[in-house]
């Protein structure tokens, strides 16, 4: 198991990093946690808008993210390698603090402050869902038939229907995350927009045959 996990290096140590961090922060220098780790929709904190990427609002929140980020990130790093999966990460963090901030913070009227680390997580999600929505990676060398795209449907699914819900979880964040990627597929290469433009269509497609299926298998 300790061989898997640290067969991408760079997950694995965010992974580690991130474990480590929430209790170390929340233990022994709480007083920093609402002045630098958390985020206020509306208010300018670009500090608070990187360092909330890194953390986490519980430790059931923080378990949830790091089996997302132990599981999607790793197919990441394995389809762009350790730099796009960083920019992948940040710019997921960050456009998720600034479109909650400017759905809640302005349209909304909400202020309750957030963390910003599901929002890089959902972005990294997105990547794997739209990068690699079928095969899962058990190593660098080799892959095996997985259905990847079924973790970014939920995860979208689940903050689309809950996006007002009064339930603590930053749902508009998620969301962010989730679009990021088609921002910062701009900074990428001409190939990697072109995969995850086909990545895109090709779950569409297969998102629309779902529904069809199971309107015909509701309605027999």
């Amino acid at each position: 198991m300790r061989s898997f996990i640290w067969e991408f290096p760079l997950t694995a140590s965010f992974a580690l990093f991130l474990f480590l961090l929430y209790p170390t922060v929340s233990i022994f220098m709480p007083n920093l946690v609402t002045e630098y780790f958390i985020a206020t929709p509306g208010e300018f904190e670009p500090i608070n808008w990187i360092l909330s990427t890194f953390f986490h609002g519980s430790g059931a929140h923080l378990l949830s993210n790091l089996f997302f980020l132990l599981l999607l990130g790793r197919v990441v790093e394995k389809r762009v390698g350790k730099t796009r999966w960083l920019l992948f990460y940040f710019m997921a963090g960050f456009l998720s603090v600034l479109g909650d901030g400017i759905v809640r913070g302005f349209i909304l009227g909400d202020k309750t402050p957030i963390v910003g680390a599901s929002g890089s997580i959902s972005g990294l999600a997105s990547a794997a869902t739209l990068l690699s929505p079928f095969r899962f990676p058990i190593s660098k060398t080799k892959s095996i038939p997985f259905p990847v795209f079924l973790f970014g449907w939920m995860m979208v699914y689940s903050d689309v229907i809950n996006v007002f819900a009064r339930d603590n979880v930053a749902h508009w964040a998620h969301l962010g995350g989730f679009f990021s990627v088609f921002v910062t597929s701009y900074l990428l290469g001409e190939k990697e927009r072109q995969e995850i433009r086909q990545g895109f269509l090709l779950n569409f497609t297969f998102f629309t045959l779902t529904i069809i299926l199971l309107f015909f298998i509701n309605n027999r």
